[in-house]
């Protein structure tokens, strides 16, 4: 979204609205931040990783936490990768933004 302000690709009449997501912080969930923190490898490699890959990761993850099961496993796949350092690629071309 930032990358689509920054470059002037968001329709005028949600303009408004976008800039005020953008501008807020994102939040990384504590119980996803301390299962990240548990393994000292994962940690590391997660500083380690872009902040857009972050976000966009945990805000994957986060879209299921209201199906405990699909959370849980998006959430491991999530550590796993990144105990391996592997980035996981996105879904139509997001990874240019990584």
């Amino acid at each position: 979204m930032k990358w689509l302000s920054e470059n002037n690709l968001i329709h005028s009449l949600i303009k408004d609205e976008v800039k005020n997501v953008v501008q807020q912080n994102f939040i990384f969930s504590e119980d996803i931040i301390t299962k990240l923190r548990a393994d000292n490898e994962v940690w590391g490699n997660f500083q380690n990783f872009t902040e857009p890959y972050k976000r966009i990761r945990i805000a994957y993850i986060e879209s299921a936490r209201k199906r405990p099961d699909e959370f849980e496993k998006r959430l491991n796949n999530f550590v796993s990768k990144t105990k391996d350092n592997k980035l996981i690629k996105g879904f139509g071309g997001i990874e240019k933004y990584y």
